[in-house]
C-alpha cells in the first residue's frame, strides 16, 4: 500500500462515527411523538441514509429515520399533508423542525437526526410514494433497494472519503446523489486490491469531466432523477472544486 492509499485510510477512519450505541436509545425517545402524530394509523419505523448504508461520518446527519406508513392513509391525507403535519408534530414538540427536500430535519439531545415519512404502495411491498417540497409532488422510492444498492457496491469506503471532502469544503451535494455519483464514476474499476488514492483522483475527474451532464437515476424509480436534485449552478460548484482539489495537495483535498 502506497502513501496516499494509507493516509486516505487514516482519514476515513478518523471521520468514521462511534455513534451506533446509541442509536436505538434515541429512536426509543422520538417514537412517543410519532406515534401520536400517526395517530392510530398502522406504522414501522426503521432506521434508514448513512449509517443504514454504513456510510456515515462525523459532523453531518447522525440519524436518519424513515416512518413506513400503512397505505390506509393515503384515503385521509395527501402526502403534502403527511409531511405538514409530522412538522407540526415536532414543532409543537418544541423541535423546530427544518423543511428539507423530502425530509425534517430536527436536533434531539445533541444529534442532528433527518426524518423522512413515505406511504406504501401496498401493505406489505417496499416502494413508498413521498412528498417533494421543493418541487411541490410526490415521487415513489423504495428506502430497502437503496440501502442495498450502496451497501453491495463495495464503494462505501470510498463514499465515505468524498463525503468527508464535501463535508470540509462545505459544499451543497446531497448524500443519495453523492453515493451515486462515486458508484457510477467507479464503474469498471475492480474491487480487489482497490486504491482509495487512485479511486478518489477518479472520482475527481469524474466531478471534472462527466458530472455536469450525466443523468443519475434512482435505482429503485428510474423516472425519479436524483441529478435534479441539484441546480445547473450548483452542480457548477461541484466541478470546480473537483477541479482545483485535483490541482492541489492531498492535505488540502481531505484531512
Amino acid at each position: 500500500m502506497n502513501e496516499n492509499d494509507q493516509y486516505i485510510r487514516n482519514i476515513v477512519t478518523a471521520h468514521t462515527p462511534n455513534v451506533t450505541y446509541i442509536v436505538a436509545d434515541k429512536i426509543n425517545e422520538l417514537k412517543p411523538h410519532i406515534h401520536a402524530w400517526a395517530n392510530g394509523h398502522a406504522y414501522t419505523l426503521k432506521l434508514s441514509g448513512s449509517l443504514a448504508k454504513g456510510t456515515a461520518i462525523t459532523g453531518t446527519t447522525d440519524i436518519d429515520l424513515f416512518i413506513s406508513l400503512d397505505p390506509s392513509v393515503s384515503t385521509c391525507n395527501t402526502l403534502e399533508n403527511v409531511y405538514n403535519t409530522l412538522r407540526n408534530r415536532f414543532n409543537g414538540a418544541g423541535y423546530s423542525a427544518r423543511e428539507q427536500n423530502v425530509s425534517l430535519g430536527i436536533d434531539h439531545t445533541g444529534l442532528k437526526v433527518d426524518v423522512v415519512a413515505g406511504v406504501r404502495h401496498q401493505v406489505l411491498g417496499l416502494d413508498h410514494s413521498i412528498w417533494k417540497r421543493k418541487a411541490q409532488t410526490w415521487t415513489k422510492t423504495n428506502i430497502d433497494e437503496h440501502i442495498n444498492h450502496v451497501k453491495k457496491s463495495g464503494r462505501v469506503s470510498d463514499i465515505k472519503a468524498v463525503k468527508i471532502w464535501r463535508k470540509l469544503h462545505k459544499l451543497d451535494f446531497p448524500s443519495f446523489y453523492l453515493e451515486l455519483s462515486v458508484i457510477e464514476a467507479l464503474k469498471g474499476i475492480g474491487l480487489i486490491n482497490s486504491s482509495p488514492a487512485s479511486n478518489f483522483v477518479t472520482v475527481m475527474n469524474y466531478l471534472v469531466t462527466d458530472f455536469e451532464d450525466r443523468i443519475i437515476k434512482d435505482p429503485a424509480n428510474q423516472g425519479n432523477e436524483v441529478s435534479d436534485e441539484l441546480t445547473v449552478t450548483e452542480k457548477l460548484k461541484v466541478k470546480e472544486l473537483a477541479k482545483a482539489t485535483l490541482a492541489g495537495n492531498w492535505n488540502q483535498a481531505i484531512w
